[in-house]
């Protein structure tokens, strides 16, 4: 088993040192980590590469084990296969917390509108991407939770940007969605087939 130290580094460094050391053939991966987010971003990469991943907690240091698919059981394998395909899916990429340019109240109103189209839409298991100011819409206060809950409970994933969340202090204030960080949104990006960005 390698192991990768990860400690001090800041995301999405160990997620890079992770797909490259998958890349380079490992089978099983121990990285080490100080962090909370690296640690769920790490996870998250392993688990979109088809990989077995999991935890220990050690007073703040993070172990995350990190396993090829092929030595997983067959049975655990059909079920990945069976999940959506990425790249059959739109990707939502969320820029702001107004629609549009012009007055604010106007974009916020039209903003609210969208959501809450898009939630009756009977649209299921695509993306919502918030970046820049378009966290505000996933933290506490947000008008359009509830459009965005809705969407979760037909199986749209949601991640937030991480560092946009610390930018504007609402990363204790996140209601919705997974923290993300740029490596795995330009992978999605990459990957989906078709993103619409507002």
């Amino acid at each position: 088993m390698k192991t990768i130290d990860c400690r001090g580094l800041a995301c999405p460094q160990p997620v890079i040192n992770t797909k490259k050391a998958l890349d380079m053939g490992a089978r099983t991966l121990e990285i080490i980590t100080d962090n909370v987010v690296s640690r769920e971003n790490v996870l998250k990469f392993a688990r979109s590469q088809g990989c077995f991943a999991s935890f220990t907690d050690d007073n703040g240091i993070y172990r995350i084990i990190v396993t090829r698919a092929d030595t997983l059981p067959s049975t655990l394998l059909e079920a990945v296969a069976s999940l959506p395909v990425l790249g059959n899916l739109t990707l939502y990429l969320i820029t702001s917390d107004e629609f549009g340019r012009g007055g604010a109240e106007l974009g916020m109103a039209l903003m609210k509108t969208f959501f809450y189209a898009l939630s009756e839409s009977g649209v299921q298991n695509n993306h919502l991407v918030f970046v820049n100011a378009g966290v505000k819409l996933v933290c506490e206060s947000s008008p359009v939770l509830e459009s965005i809950r809705k969407l979760t409970e037909v199986g749209w994933d949601i991640k937030a940007c991480g560092t946009c969340l610390n930018y504007y202090g609402l990363k204790e204030k996140l209601v919705l969605g997974e923290i993300t960080n740029m490596y795995n949104i330009v992978e999605l990006v990459e990957q989906s087939g078709k993103v619409v960005t507002l």
